[in-house]
């Protein structure tokens, strides 16, 4: 049903698409966008026949055009004589090109052999209507002007549909690779967020240790105190439990760094690439949670890293901080990066509630946090700025500073060595 809906729907566009004509070399002879039209839809719907279309629109168009013939005063009998012999046209059409693809290509139809099959369709379908209306008017239409004037039409109609055909390929292309790249982003930002939390796993393990470790020795002071056997076996059950659970964190590291994070690793990725990721994820994020913040970032420089999950993260948290600091109030965050002398200097600054001065010693403490949910009455980890602060000093061997006026405006500010990264090229870049 479906099918029979497609190819009705066809000759209905191929229909109008005739009234798109002029006359030429004998009088009801058109050259028409409709073939055009019917050639690219044979060409997009694999699933129909050619033979079913090329029937279908040569009844439908006919009809069409001998309605518009007798509406324009044209009598029944003459509109009957210009449009009927369009039929032989179509019919021929669908015949050629399921022919020549069966017996002659014998291969499926691609934008290779195409343009070289409704080439063929065109000029013998064209002769086949020309002796159809040589059969009507009685006269032999043929010659050799004739004969080289279906030919250009011909060849000027299959480079108008390659042109169109190449086009929608083009553009389908770029859809594709446009939504690959947006699937990729996403990925890579999960990845970023995924190992942040796997990296907050494996410093945990090690707090696991020194729990183990603490409840093994005070273990073996309780036996040297000879203190009651149940007291002393509970401190060694700490320890192996202690034990296990930290085995149990670094076999679901392993795994979890093996099946995952290591199919989305590349060796490195530049900052401008970085910071075009996260932006993009923040503007999503803004427009998702209905906030009035703008961001606007500026490059004068650009420089290779090959640890850029953990840049990423650290760059997204920034902003995530500033942007949740004027939530529903509105601002800007303004991302800079630029060189001086033998540094890179990367600054993130909001024109937000700012920081009061007795806090900014805390904000980089694991476990801080200001972000308070009044409806759940939960605070969230405040694992984020402890894990940038981190990340800027033990992973890429730079310095983190904060400065804030309550009421103005808050500014990290990241100082990284330039001998630590390879630089890449660049072009200033602002929005």
């Amino acid at each position: 049903m479906k099918k029979i809906q497609k190819t009705v729907f066809i000759a209905f566009f191929v229909s109008v698409a005739s009234q798109i004509n002029f006359n030429f070399l004998t009088d009801g002879f058109i050259i028409a966008m409709s073939v055009v039209v019917m050639s690219i839809f044979v060409y997009c719907y694999e699933d129909l026949s050619p033979v079913y279309v090329g029937v279908c629109s040569g009844i439908f168009s006919p009809l069409f055009r001998l309605a518009v013939i007798v509406i324009n005063d044209g009598t029944p009998g003459e509109a009957a004589f210009m449009a009927v012999p369009d039929a032989f046209f179509f019919f021929s059409y669908g015949v050629f090109y399921t022919l020549i693809y069966r017996y002659l290509i014998r291969r499926p139809k691609d934008i290779r052999n195409f343009p070289m099959v409704i080439f063929c369709c065109d000029l013998l379908s064209n002769c086949m209507e020309m002796l159809a209306r040589s059969l009507l008017q009685g006269i032999f239409l043929f010659d050799g002007g004739v004969i080289t004037s279906l030919l250009v039409v011909a060849f000027l109609r299959t480079v108008l549909i390659q042109v169109i055909l190449l086009a929608m390929e083009a553009y389908s292309n770029l859809l594709l690779r446009q939504e690959h790249d947006k699937e990729y982003r996403k990925l890579l930002i999960q990845a970023s967020v995924f190992e942040s939390e796997l990296y907050v796993m494996e410093k945990n393990t090690a707090e696991i240790e020194d729990i183990m470790r603490q409840a093994f020795e005070l273990y073996q002071d309780m036996e040297k105190l000879e203190m009651p056997r149940g007291l002393r076996d509970r401190a060694l059950d700490i320890s192996k439990n202690a034990h296990e659970v930290k085995g149990d964190y670094l076999n679901i590291l392993d795994v979890l760094k093996d099946t995952y994070l290591d199919r989305v690793h590349e060796r490195k990725m530049s900052m401008r690439d970085i910071v075009s990721i996260e932006r993009l994820n923040m503007q999503s994020l803004i427009k998702r949670k209905g906030f009035a913040v703008e961001i606007h970032t500026r490059l004068r420089t650009n420089f290779f890293v090959e640890q850029y999950f953990k840049m990423m993260s650290v760059i997204r948290n920034l902003m995530l901080n500033a942007i949740e600091a004027m939530g529903e109030q509105g601002g800007k965050v303004n991302l800079t990066l630029s060189e001086e002398k033998e540094q890179y200097i990367l600054k993130v600054k909001d024109n937000g509630p700012g920081i009061p001065e007795n806090k900014l010693d805390t904000v980089f403490l694991e476990f801080y946090s200001t972000k308070f949910d009044p409806q759940t009455g939960k605070t969230q980890r405040g694992v984020g700025l402890s894990l940038v602060k981190d990340y800027v000093e033990n992973c890429f061997g730079g310095s983190i500073g904060v400065k804030s006026v309550p009421g103005e405006f808050t500014e990290f500010v990241i100082t990284l060595e330039k001998g630590d990264f390879e630089e890449a090229e660049y072009e200033v870049l602002s929005d």
